[in-house]
């Protein structure tokens, strides 16, 4: 038992975090402790520990008032420390007066400052990341089940659900009201129909978009006349394998193959051939396929050359390998799913309610202008004594509205206006329009005035409910983002900044109306553009066929351009004017969205009518229309309609990086985007993955995480039991980032020691099952078993990236691949590299679409967090440096025949497949790094396979950001192109430049080059969407203008080709730079 003197001292150990420590004598001896808010967030085991020491004395406050205080094991469950500590309460006072141990749970601190309850106590310690080690024990209050998943849902995202339930934000209360309706709705419909529907989510067919082959692949497979050759293994209970070979057309169903099985199999039974039909015929539809190694079904009866693993097949004259299942066993595996209604299920409903009930006022029945009031502003940071001033402009997407409005320069020290700025009639206004404001500082160096902007913020002028915004708003501002020159940031997030302390805060002021003034409502509209239309009839009577045609030719002309050209005023008008003709181009939607006035609401109504009858996009098209130019609700919900009729899973998962950044740009919660990606998201457990992992890599942006975390959250309470999935994930991905901060931070920098200190925690109890037996991050088809730990390893770059190694959990693992090997980064910013090789992948499609199979590796690569992720290592490879330095003379690039030798020997059955690998992947990566710009390429990010794959890793720079040593550039030509690339491809010739199968391999990069040029729009376009995303090198649209230069968007293709060719030319002469540039390189590794 403790004395109060006792007592007082843990009090006084405590104090540094405890608000209060009151002490009531008597019968009973009571600790209450209030922890202060007053510690940032930690990613350790213990505040101020990377890693918890392997034992911890913890500070157990007991229901009855008795504080025991036990030595516990870093590793030990919740279970069983509660088992010690009643073990241990009996020893003191009161213990009858405790109740049986399960009616009880422990509450902590947590690094987040939050108060949090633990009902699942399989969890370890040192995973709970406590504040300090002090567990209370109280009786649980409130509905179980909802606290355990909400519990859940706050670990997994990232953010406590409490969070958002102590916001007052009736958007924020009602957009979690209406998510709920369509999470629950996708949640049913996974299950309503049958059991295969609910196969169908867990594990989606990976389809390819188009059903017939493409050119490369029908060239395939002409010696087998079409035909697919299927290997199909049946696995009795008790391990024993029996394999049938079938021959079908390429065109042929999973239903058929099986049947071809069923058929084979019969062959072997003495029964008769109708008996064989019969058998057929009754067990067909009860079996399935798997891929044999992974979790991949082909349970859609789409031809099985539509699968992405059976092209995979054809394209490396490889067999597909299948195993036989019972549908039935396959169902087992599902767990039951269930949706948890929450309590906050009905709030802010009844407040919604009563404001629409109240009488309001048309926008359109105001004519005046529009006013804002500013007031003043605090917590101005000025670093130079001077005067500051406030900017004031209306925007709808990027194109402002009217003139930009300022007040007066006043002093900084206590700045107050009071001054009313005008902008544009009231009418008028769009929907989407926004008030965008800054802080300004005005200056005077050497004589001249200089203008800076200080801060920024944006208002949307209506709220989600159409109202417009009329009253005194405090508006917290956002720092200029760096290199931004301008004075107003239209594209920013609006909204407040929510961190309130550390920044200037804007007090303004709307117009007061009697009743709130509410946005046209779309008849309104409607009958305006009727009224319009009739009269615009008349004008075009005067209009001539010769005017018409000059017309339509610069309509073409326009519509040909790239996403960045300019539009002059003459075309814009043309544009406009010839609208209906428009539609029979119906790509040129982005273009005349461009041209119309957003400002004159008679555009905005005929606009409304056009889209009603506008013809349905191309997703590659509807991307443009999704990004920051085009924030009207009209307009993206009619994108939103193109992608729900044309978008393929396929395709979705290619453009997902895109469509979660289209998010940003969204003006409110609730819009049609994102319950399009929600509702996918929820029907495809691969998509939802995904779409998960995007969003969480940017929930410490502050100006997101409110968005992205409702947007998860929802996202979570539709999953249902496959909430554990992604749970496990970040489980094992918070283990290495805690282990990886530890080895950098708490281990000196030698690397036998951090070895050892690695391979010390993956022996762990916890460690050992955090990391076994979960969904690849990277590819939830792949089961991660064991970790392999002896074959894991720390990197010796100064990050200490993790090489991991785990056993494939699979039964028929030896067919596919026994183990799966990933980097983990803790320290790097992945999200350059996941973009290039976004791009590479959508590359690769392009050129498969035309028949050219350039045998890209764009490999996993996948941003998981704040300079966190991970990389999948591509098996059977070794850098060009390693290939190189087999001899000294190949080493500093004086003899260029290793990597031939190298392949050669590797392939001494496939030496000309081998070849042509290295010639067509060659190209495909010397096209692709030369249109982005791909920077810092030397002899170790170039890697080549065993069976003569060249491919590029670690993508740093791009877009033309090169290397610079002492300001000068390293690197000086567009692509490396070296002379132990040009040997291999002429198989070993001297006679390298003149080689014709050289000019062969120049002509493929031609090729290669004319079909992304092709797709300009596509590309710019994806660039374009990422600008928010905040990669160093894509902070503007300067940055993708290298993109138009590189495919020569302004010049005809002739001039493209030519222009390709001398860079390529260029390449192939400047190679001597690029091997002094590696010689550099070498002899800096040999001093590490």
């Amino acid at each position: 038992m403790f004395s109060i003197k006792k007592l007082g001292e843990i009090g006084s150990l405590y104090s540094s975090y405890c608000e209060r420590i009151l002490f009531s004598q008597g019968n009973h001896q009571v600790l209450v402790v209030t922890l202060k808010k007053i510690m940032p967030p930690s990613s350790g085991e213990l505040w101020g520990h990377h890693l918890m020491p392997s034992q911890v004395m913890v500070d157990c406050l007991m229901p009855n008032g008795v504080l025991i205080q036990l030595m516990v094991n870093r590793d030990e469950t919740l279970e069983r420390i509660k088992a010690q500590l009643w073990a241990e309460a009996r020893n003191y006072p009161l213990c009858h007066k405790l109740g049986d141990q399960g009616s009880y749970i422990f509450v902590s601190i947590t690094q987040d400052a939050e108060s949090e309850e633990f009902y699942d106590e399989t969890r370890r310690l040192c995973d709970l990341r406590l504040f300090m080690p002090v567990l209370k024990v109280v009786e649980p209050i409130g509905n179980r089940e909802e606290k355990i998943i909400n519990y859940e849902i706050g670990m997994t995202i990232g953010i406590p659900t409490s969070d958002f339930d102590d916001m007052k934000d009736l958007e924020v209360m009602t957009f979690r009201r209406t998510a709920l309706d369509m999470c629950r709705n996708a949640l049913e419909q996974r299950q309503i129909t049958s059991k295969q529907s609910a196969a169908l989510y867990a594990y989606p067919p990976d389809l390819e978009s188009h059903v017939d082959l493409p050119p490369h692949l029908k060239k395939k497979l002409e010696k087998n006349e079409g035909n697919v050759v299927c290997c199909v293994w049946i696995v009795s209970d008790d391990g024993n394998r029996n394999k049938f070979s079938v021959r079908v057309e390429h065109m042929a169903r999973p239903i058929d193959v099986i049947s071809e099985v069923i058929r084979r199999r019969g062959r072997l039974m003495d029964i008769t051939k109708q008996q064989v039909e019969g058998l057929i015929e009754s067990y067909r539809s009860t079996y399935a396929l798997k891929v044999c190694g992974c979790d991949e079904f082909l349970l859609a009866e789409n031809p099985i050359s539509q699968y992405r693993y059976v092209r995979e097949c054809i394209a490396l004259e490889k067999i597909p390998q299948f195993m036989l299942l019972t549908k039935e066993s396959i169902y087992a595996t599902l767990p039951e799913c269930y949706f948890q209604m929450p309590s906050y299920s009905q709030r802010g409903h009844q407040l919604l309610l009563d404001i629409n009930n109240q009488p309001t006022i048309s926008l359109w029945e105001i004519n005046a202008a529009i006013r804002i009031k500013i007031n003043c502003a605090t917590y101005v940071n000025v670093k130079e004594a001077g005067k500051i001033y406030v900017k004031a402009g209306i925007y709808h997407g990027t194109e402002a509205l009217c003139e930009a409005q300022v007040t007066k320069e006043v002093e900084s020290n206590n700045p107050r206006w009071n001054e009313w700025l005008e902008f544009l009639n009231m009418m008028d206004i769009p929907r989407s329009a926004r008030l965008c404001l800054s802080i300004c500082s005005v200056n005077r160096r050497r004589n001249r005035k200089v203008t800076f902007a200080l801060a920024w913020g944006n208002l949307q002028l209506f709220d989600f409910n159409d109202r417009l915004l009329n009253e005194k708003v405090s508006l917290n501002l956002w720092p200029m983002p760096q290199g931004m020159d301008e004075l107003l940031n239209p594209i920013g997030i609006p909204g407040s900044n929510p961190d309130e302390k550390e920044t200037a805060c804007l007090e303004i002021e709307f117009d007061r109306f009697a009743f709130p003034v509410v946005h046209p409502q779309e008849y309104e509209y409607e009958e305006l553009a009727h009224f319009l239309t009739t009269k615009e009839r008349r004008s075009h009577l005067l209009e001539t066929p010769t005017m018409r045609q000059k017309d339509e030719e610069t309509i073409r002309e326009v519509v040909q351009r790239d996403p960045l050209a300019e539009i002059s005023y003459q075309e814009k008008e043309t544009l406009w004017k010839q609208r209906e003709f428009c539609m029979s181009l119906p790509q040129s939607l982005p273009k005349l969205l461009q041209a119309m006035r957003w400002n004159d609401r008679e555009n905005v109504a005929q606009m409304y009518m056009l889209l009603k009858k506008w013809p349905i996009l191309e997703p590659e098209v509807v991307l443009e229309l999704l990004d920051c130019s085009f924030p009207d609700p009209h307009v993206r919900s009619f994108a939103v309609r193109c992608l729900e009729q044309k978008l393929t899973d396929e395709k979705l998962q290619r453009y997902l990086l895109q469509l979660v950044q289209a998010l940003k740009f969204e003006p409110y919660l609730d819009n049609t985007i994102t319950r399009f990606l929600l509702k996918k998201a929820l029907m495809n457990q691969k998509i939802g993955q995904s779409f998960f992992w995007h969003l969480k890599s940017e929930m410490h942006q502050p100006a997101i995480r409110t968005r992205f975390g409702l947007v998860l959250e929802a996202f979570c309470r539709g999953l249902g039991p496959y909430l554990k999935v992604l749970t496990r994930q970040v489980e094992a991905l918070d283990k290495l980032t805690k282990l990886t901060d530890a080895l950098k931070m708490d281990v000196r920098n030698d690397h036998i020691e951090q070895m050892k200190h690695l391979h010390l925690q993956l022996q762990q109890p916890d460690y050992h099952e955090a990391l076994r037996n979960f969904l690849s991050p990277l590819n939830n088809s792949n089961r991660l078993g064991d970790l392999s730990a002896a074959d894991c390893k720390v990197m010796k770059s100064a990050k200490r990236p993790l090489k991991l190694v785990w056993q494939n959990a699979d039964p028929m693992a030896d067919i596919y691949f026994l183990s799966f090997k990933f980097f983990f980064k803790n320290g790097d910013d992945l999200r350059q590299d996941m973009l290039t090789l976004q791009l590479l992948r959508v590359m690769d499609s392009l050129w498969k679409e035309e028949g050219l199979d350039l045998r890209l590796i764009p490999y996993g690569c996948l941003s998981t967090g704040k300079e966190l992720g991970l990389i999948e290592c591509v098996r059977d490879a070794l850098t060009i440096m390693d290939i190189q330095s087999k001899t000294i003379s190949g080493a500093i690039q004086i003899n260029s025949s290793n990597l031939h030798r190298w392949i050669k020997d590797n392939n001494k059955e496939k030496y000309e497949q081998a070849i042509e690998t290295f010639t067509r992947s060659c190209a495909g990566y010397c096209v692709a790094t030369f249109i982005l710009g791909i920077g810092d390429r030397h002899s170790e990010n170039i890697m080549c396979t065993r069976d003569g794959q060249v491919f590029h890793i670690d993508f740093g720079h791009f877009l033309n950001h090169k290397k610079k040593k002492f300001g000068i550039n390293r690197e000086r030509v567009p692509f490396v192109l070296t002379e132990d690339f040009v040997r291999v491809i002429v198989r070993g010739s001297d006679k390298t430049s003149k080689h014709e199968l050289f000019r062969e391999f120049n002509r493929l990069c031609l090729e290669a080059y004319l079909v992304l040029r092709k797709h300009a729009h596509l590309l710019i376009n994806l660039l374009t969407m990422m600008l928010s995303c905040g990669i160093p090198e894509l902070q503007s649209l300067d940055d993708i203008s290298y993109v138009r230069k590189t495919l020569a968007v302004e010049e005809t293709e002739e001039e493209a080709a030519k222009y390709f060719n001398s860079q390529l030319q260029s390449a192939h002469d400047g190679q001597w730079s690029t091997k002094v540039d590696w010689v550099f390189h070498f002899v800096k590794n040999l001093s590490k």
